[in-house]
């Protein structure tokens, strides 16, 4: 049996990525001797490199696992044949990957998962804020950053209570056996992974099923996979709390909690019903996506024991995360976003949010799809995802390394926007481009913007860097 917290001299393969970098963090605050390797120096490697982690960069070599190097932690881009994964090997190392060392690392701790296909970052947040302000101390990993936080990523409590990120990607949440589960949704993604929604769903069945006895279970029962999945485990034994926007006669049997909410003066006010009481929230984010985001997460925080008055002041206070309709500055007097959306169900939530924040603007967007393989298998989703938008840049797809098939070669934004093109919408695009790197389809969507816009830059690639130099440079 591993011993992690004996292993002093640690090696990360791929340290750049949001939850690698957390876990860098969380070893160097722990007294461990950290390095790591990434083929790209970003933000986050040059953060880890301030903190003193010695980081190579550029292609992965064996000669980057140190010589008294004890453990090996890669991510799931590093493939088995990763030269720094074969050193491991061959030295008879441990290797694993960042979610198997979490759930090791964490395994005595109570943990809360957060999980989901959309909106898992901002929910984690939002319980975080919550707990936090309830006094519950709770040692936190998020997908994104918290603007508040030293660490961004990762915030260290002194009690029992973790909140991680549960990401469904390669199946990496089946590395906890949580205490508490939030299934915000479940929609069909990664399908390099997963074969179709069937196979997604029973992904999420049996990380219900290892959950622990009694474990609270949060879900929104208006997604019809995540009820499912649900109601598959019925005789696991969980304590299961359903939401949904609006209830039925027929779901009063298991339904415990409703919404509604509305936009008034620039906030989002929501209304939940639950334990026949109602508890009043005011956000300043926008969008039913994020209204179903606050909501999950108030439902686990007052099943934690944080008091209404707690949650409704982290609500009320919360300022958004890092790349999560994040705003940046402006163009020409109009506001500019940055978002992660990159699956089409985000990107038309996202959209629908904007539009309802801004009915009179011209909303201008700029998309960088993620993954060939992705846009592949989703593209007729893609072709109908941007109608809540007046401008449309599309930059060629971003390629993510580790995850290229031969297969998916010949998919690019191009053949995206041919088919774009060819759609007679009730509200077509006025304005369609294709730009053929980030550093054109930032320049562009920024050139077009006009007093009375919002723009928005999408997508989970390079594309949000390249935003940030460009305004950086503007100012």
């Amino acid at each position: 049996m591993l011993n992690l917290k004996k292993m002093t001299n640690v090696h990360l393969v791929g340290i750049g990525g949001i939850n690698m970098s957390a876990v860098a963090k969380l070893l160097l605050r722990s007294g461990f001797t950290v390095t790591g390797s990434d083929v790209k120096q970003t933000e986050i490697t040059d953060e880890l490199a301030a903190k003193g982690v010695k980081i190579n960069i550029g292609p992965h070599d064996e000669r980057h696992v140190s010589a008294d190097c004890q453990l090996v932690v890669h991510t799931s881009a590093a493939p088995d044949d990763n030269p720094e994964r074969v050193a491991a090997k061959n030295r008879h190392l441990p290797d694993l990957s960042n979610f198997e060392w979490l759930g090791e690392w964490f395994k005595d701790k109570k943990v809360v998962l957060v999980t989901g296909t959309h909106g898992k970052s901002t929910t984690t947040g939002l319980l975080a804020a919550m707990c936090i302000q309830g006094g519950l101390d709770p040692t936190v990993i998020i997908g994104s950053k918290m603007p508040d936080w030293p660490d961004g990523n990762l915030r260290l409590g002194e009690s029992d209570l973790v909140i991680i990120e549960g990401d469904e990607y390669a199946k990496h949440f089946l590395s906890f056996h949580a205490a508490a589960l939030i299934i915000n949704n479940i929609e069909l993604d990664h399908v390099d992974v997963f074969k179709d929604i069937d196979d997604m769903r029973h992904a999420f069945e049996r990380l219900l099923r290892q959950t622990k006895v009694g474990a609270i279970v949060v879900y929104n029962a208006d997604s019809d996979q995540a009820a499912k999945a649900v109601e598959s485990v019925k005789l696991h034994p969980i304590n299961s709390l359903a939401f949904v926007k609006q209830q039925t006669q027929d779901q009063a049997y298991v339904m415990r909690a409703v919404y509604e909410y509305q936009r008034e003066a620039g906030r989002t006010k929501i209304s939940l019903k639950h334990k026949e009481a109602v508890l009043d929230l005011e956000s300043g984010l926008f969008g039913e996506y994020n209204v179903q985001n606050t909501v999950a997460a108030a439902l686990m925080a007052r099943e934690l024991g944080v008091a209404d008055e707690a949650i409704m002041k982290a609500v009320r206070d919360f300022l958004g995360i890092w790349r999560r309709m994040e705003l940046l500055g402006e163009r020409n007097g109009a506001p500019v976003y940055s978002d992660y959306g990159h699956h089409p169900t985000a990107v038309r939530s996202a959209l629908d949010g904007l539009r309802e924040a801004f009915p009179d603007k011209r909303i201008v967007l700029g998309f960088q799809p993620h993954h060939k393989n992705r846009t592949k298998e989703l593209f007729n989703d893609f072709v109908t995802c941007f109608d809540r938008a007046d401008v449309l840049v599309l930059c060629e797809i971003y390629d993510v390394a580790g995850r290229n098939a031969k297969e998916d070669e010949d998919m690019n934004s191009k053949l995206l926007l041919q088919e774009i093109q060819k759609r007679e919408t009730a509200r077509p695009l006025v304005q369609i481009e294709y730009a053929p790197d980030p550093e054109s389809a930032v320049s562009r969507t920024l050139a077009i913007l006009q007093p009375g816009d919002v723009g928005v830059v999408m997508g989970a690639g390079d594309i949000d860097e390249e935003l940030r130099i460009q305004l950086k440079n503007i100012k």
